[in-house]
Parts: C-alpha cells; sequence; structure tokens
C-alpha cells in the first residue's frame, strides 16, 4: 500500500515568528539537485517510463546547528520519494531511507512491476519535489516542500508542507513552541479565512462544503513564517474538495499580539 506525502509530512509541520536573535546574518543557500537516469526515464513517444526529479537547499555553514538543518532537508526529500513505496520494499532495502539514488530506483523498479500485470494503463509516472525558502533571518529559516505526484488514476497528487528551523540549535519548531493561545489564534484564523473565501460569519461552512472536523473550523497541518505574517495553507482535500485547490492564508503579525510568545 502506497502512502501520500502528505501523512509524512502533517506530523512534521513547524512554526515560527519573525524576530530577530542568534545569527546575525542570513544564511547562505546551496541549491542541490538529483534527477532519475538511465533506461527507465519517462518516454513521451511511447508513454511509458518514470520521472523522479528533486531539488532542496542546503545552509552554506558547517556549524552543529546548520549541520542539524542540512540533514533535516536531505531527509525529508528522500522521504518524498520513500513514502510512495511499499513498507515491505522499504524494509527489505533500508538503504533508501538514506540514499536518494537507491529510493528512486525502487520508484522506477516498482512502477516497471505494477505494468507487467496492467500494461494497458500505460502513461509516465512522475514524481517531483522543489524545496526553496519562505523566509531567511538572523534567527531562523523557513522553507517550502512542493511535491508533485502521478501515478496513474484521474488526476495528479499535489502537496505543500513548511518546516521552520532554529538557527542556533537545528530545532524544528513545532507550534508550541511559538504560540500560547491557540484558542484565540483559532479565531482570528478562522475569521481570515472567511474573509479571504468570501464567507459571512453567519454562513455554515459545512453547508458551504467545507470540511470540518466534528463540526469545528481548525488550523491546517501547515503554517509558515511569511514577510507579512503567518502563512497558514490547506492541501487539497485538508479543508474543501480538490477542484477547490490548495487555501492560503496569511495573517499579519500585528493581528497575532498576545498570541505569539514573547520570545518570539
Amino acid at each position: 500500500m502506497k502512502y501520500f506525502f502528505a501523512a509524512f509530512l502533517f506530523c512534521s509541520t513547524v512554526w515560527i515568528t519573525a524576530c530577530d536573535r542568534g545569527n546575525s546574518a542570513p544564511p547562505v543557500l546551496e541549491h542541490k539537485r538529483y534527477d532519475l537516469t538511465g533506461a527507465g526515464q519517462c518516454d513521451t513517444s511511447t508513454n511509458k517510463g518514470v520521472n523522479v526529479s528533486i531539488a532542496y537547499v542546503q545552509l552554506k555553514d558547517d556549524s552543529k546547528a546548520a549541520r542539524a538543518i542540512n540533514d533535516s532537508m536531505r531527509q525529508l526529500s528522500i522521504g518524498s520519494i520513500v513514502s510512495w513505496l511499499d513498507s515491505a520494499t522499504v524494509a527489505s532495502n533500508p538503504d533508501a531511507q538514506t540514499d536518494i539514488s537507491k529510493a528512486a530506483s525502487l520508484f522506477a523498479a516498482d512502477y516497471e512491476a505494477i505494468m507487467k500485470d496492467m500494461d494497458k494503463l500505460g502513461g509516465c509516472w512522475e514524481l517531483k519535489t522543489r524545496v526553496d525558502t519562505v523566509y531567511t533571518g538572523s534567527n531562523a529559516i523557513t522553507v517550502k516542500f512542493e511535491t508533485y505526484a502521478y501515478t496513474g488514476g484521474a488526476h495528479p497528487n499535489s502537496n505543500l508542507a513548511f518546516y521552520t528551523f532554529d538557527r542556533e540549535t537545528g530545532r524544528t519548531l513545532a507550534l508550541n513552541d511559538i504560540v500560547s493561545d491557540t484558542t484565540a489564534l483559532l479565531g482570528v484564523v478562522e475569521k481570515a479565512f472567511r474573509k479571504q473565501q468570501d464567507l459571512l460569519p453567519q454562513y455554515n461552512l459545512e453547508e458551504r462544503g467545507y470540511f470540518l472536523r466534528d463540526g469545528q473550523f481548525f488550523l491546517p497541518a501547515n503554517v509558515g513564517l511569511g514577510r507579512n505574517g503567518l502563512i497558514f495553507y490547506y492541501n487539497p482535500y485538508e479543508i474543501a474538495a480538490y477542484a477547490v485547490g490548495p487555501i492560503e492564508v496569511t495573517v499579519p503579525y500585528e493581528q497575532l499580539n498576545g498570541i505569539l510568545r514573547g520570545d518570539w
């Protein structure tokens, strides 16, 4: 059974705010890229094969914190492939969890195995991950992982996740590290969400086609630091149907006074 990358990412999402501490200069970044090569690549003339492309960033810094951040981003990049592999395959090939080339080769092998049984389906498989910075500052770096995958079916899957790292420690920050009042935060985000979606306060969201949790509005799995405020990002299917697409709401920092912890 395959597991969509969103499930992997949901348990790792992080938050941070834009205050200055720690390092005095923005980090210098180095861009890395991996592309699957060989005979198994997608051939547009036959519409068969596999494309795998992973592009991510690394900090050009040899500090302990930078090494921890780089290890996390590299591991998450490999995970964007591994999450599509069968669990038995991963268990039999543990090196795929640390070797991006091995993970991509297993993804291609999975395609070949399925095509032997279901050749009439045709079509190339594609897996593409792009990692870039949303915010780089003296105290933190926030990156977004955008993953696009097509492995047959009616439409491709896409997912975006934010990860924010403390530049002093290399630690991934969680919501409770940043926010002292999640109840107040929820109210602020719902108000911004309704404004962005052109929904009056009296409208019932479920009756309007939105997905709620136990009938209640909820924060998305992904929140990232932006230049002008915190970005709240709902992936397709998270709060609305696929046809609606992703929903992105930015709440200005001045609206979060008393909600963010004083340390930030």
